[in-house]
């Protein structure tokens, strides 16, 4: 096993040192590597897919708007306007 541990500028010779800090070296890795893995890729998996979510609700909820409010003018002018133009034209027989 060919493998330089130098250590506050000391050559570490031992074989079960060596063998020690290859595992703590390798356990890090794979701590590491399980942290990013299982931990942050599903957070920022679970943010894009909010995010998307909440993206498609809202462009749902502007042409829902869109369509109440284009509804709602057409029904206020259907019903209100007619009112609207006999009261006038009731001021206008007054005077």
């Amino acid at each position: 096993m060919i493998m330089h541990i130098v250590l506050n500028g000391k050559e570490v010779t031992s074989p079960t040192a060596k063998f020690g800090l290859s595992f703590v070296a390798a356990m890090g890795a794979a701590l590491v590597t399980v942290v990013v893995v299982f931990i942050l890729l599903p957070l920022i998996g679970v943010a894009v897919t909010l995010s998307v979510g909440l993206v498609a609700i809202v462009v749902a909820a502007s042409i829902a708007g869109a369509a109440t409010l284009v509804l709602g003018s057409l029904l206020y002018a259907a019903l209100i306007g007619p009112v609207e133009f006999l009261v006038e034209k009731m001021q206008r027989r007054k005077p």
